[in-house]
């Protein structure tokens, strides 16, 4: 079930009616009613199954390991947890990637007959759920939080559907106590909420949906193209990459706000970063800090020899790459920023002259906006792996991307229209969108306009939604990890 369809809005019309027209001790029963069936909807029924068995285990153990004293005595139950709901995602996942082909096995097996692929027998959001269930379970373990003892409500923070498909990866000592809450109707909470669904849904079906006529067209067979088609296809795909992602998480963050629920940030202007380290810190936040506190960290962090801490970001990356998809491209794209942070962490401590390195220093507006110019092209061409279908289709990216001469930049600028200009002033739009965005979140600076300039402002963005969406529906990239 897309968010941006009618299904989904009646869908949650009914519940949000519902939610606070009951009782606070029935709510959670509402929402994860509404989740499983979000859930079952949304693919296989009967995997429904799989986020049950993964939520039991993880609730078991967790009251285990809260009746343990010490972590010695939690560690056990911590190893059962992560082994099972690992294994699912192992299992589900990633054995394809290993050479085990789990359709033709299944159906040897008796168990799947039918299928119309590998990607329709992995569980929704599965990927997502487990590293809030691991979060919970180590959160635990290190006596940062206490077990949910209510069975109900830790099953709705494994599943709670706005963050169910894409995130953001919440934290037990985040949405659980939020849970618990009891929340009024509040008017201008709504409102804002409202504003920020819209704004959602605009970067997806107007932005992101919009490029990707054009990235699909390109990426879809890459060996018909050469220079700038290429050249172009690939900077359209970072910016649709980051209006289909942050247009879903506005959306779920708007629907859970609705409700009274504060999710995480998942994105701060990442392309407007000035160096790697930087982006990492802008983008995909929750998975981020998610792979900082529970890898980077407890394999030793920047502690202990220079090289250590390389080896250490290095995994990290390479996990990041493997946990977007099981797949060789997603290996070497995770690679390859690993090696951009290290030699970012690198030129940094040499700078510093200190074995922990420091923070660049800021220079003025023109070194800045150098800075951002040179990162934004380097996360650009790891992009490529990301979105090509395979590594060789990948190089021919590279290979051919820059073959263009003068004739083809005359002719760009001749026919442009044609063939890039609406494409163009999208991304051109975003990118004034997000220098005001600098200054201060737009959506609270229209709130403080005069409603004679606020309200034509709210019409002309409804008129241009209405007039420029793509109207064949998208699945948002991120649900396919």
């Amino acid at each position: 079930m897309l968010l941006n369809t009618l299904k989904f809005a009646a869908f949650f019309l009914v519940i949000a009616v519902t939610y606070f027209a009951i009782p606070y001790r029935f709510r959670w029963a509402l929402l994860l009613a509404g989740s499983y069936y979000f859930f079952i909807v949304g693919g296989k029924p009967h995997y429904v199954l799989v986020i049950l068995v993964s939520t039991a285990v993880t609730y078991y153990c967790g009251m285990r390991m809260g009746e343990k004293e010490t972590r010695s005595g939690r560690g056990p139950f911590l190893a059962i947890a992560i082994a099972v709901n690992l294994g699912f995602l192992f299992f589900f996942k990633y054995l394809n990637l290993f050479g085990i082909d789990l359709e033709s096995l299944l159906a040897h097996a008796n168990i799947l007959e039918g299928s119309e692929g590998l990607g329709l027998i992995v569980p929704l959001g599965i990927s997502f759920y487990t590293l809030q269930t691991l979060s919970y379970l180590v959160d635990v373990y290190r006596g940062d939080i206490r077990p949910e003892r209510h069975f109900g409500y830790l099953a709705l923070y494994v599943s709670f559907f706005p963050t169910l498909l894409a995130g953001p990866i919440e934290r037990g000592s985040h949405l659980l106590p939020q849970l618990h809450g009891h929340y009024r109707f509040d008017y201008d909470r709504v409102t804002y909420a409202i504003k920020l669904f819209a704004w959602g849904m605009f970067l997806k079906i107007v932005i992101a949906d919009r490029l990707g006529l054009y990235v699909n067209q390109v990426y879809g067979d890459v060996h018909s193209y050469r220079g700038l088609p290429l050249l172009f296809a690939t900077l359209f795909f970072a910016v649709q990459l980051y209006c289909d992602f942050a247009g879903y998480t506005n959306m779920t963050r708007a629907c859970a706000m609705i409700l009274g629920y504060d999710l995480l940030e998942n994105f701060d202007k990442p392309y407007f970063a000035r160096n790697v380290r930087e982006f990492w810190r802008r983008w995909h936040i929750s998975l981020t800090s998610w792979l900082r506190d529970y890898l980077y960290v407890p394999l030793g962090g920047n502690r202990g020899p220079r090289w250590r801490a390389y080896v250490n970001v290095l995994i990290v990356f390479l996990v990041s790459g493997l946990w977007h998809g099981a797949s060789w491209t997603f290996v070497l794209w995770g690679a390859l920023h690993g090696l951009y942070y290290l030699a970012y962490m690198a030129f940094t401590q040499l700078a510093a002259g200190s074995k922990e390195g420091a923070e660049e220093r800021h220079g003025g507006k023109l070194l800045d906006t150098g800075k951002i110019i040179f990162t934004f092209c380097l996360v650009g061409l790891a992009w490529v792996l990301f979105r090509a279908s395979s590594v060789s289709d990948a190089f021919d990216v590279y290979r051919n991307m820059f073959s263009f001469g003068w004739s083809d930049l005359s002719n760009l600028f001749t026919t442009w229209f044609e063939g890039y200009g609406l494409y163009l002033l999208v991304v051109l739009f975003i990118f004034i969108v997000g220098l005001i965005g600098l200054r201060g979140p737009i959506i609270e600076r229209l709130g403080r306009l005069p409603i004679y300039l606020r309200w034509p402002v709210y019409y002309v963005f409804l008129f241009t939604m209405l007039i420029f969406a793509v109207a064949t529906g998208s699945q948002f990239i991120y649900m396919q990890f």
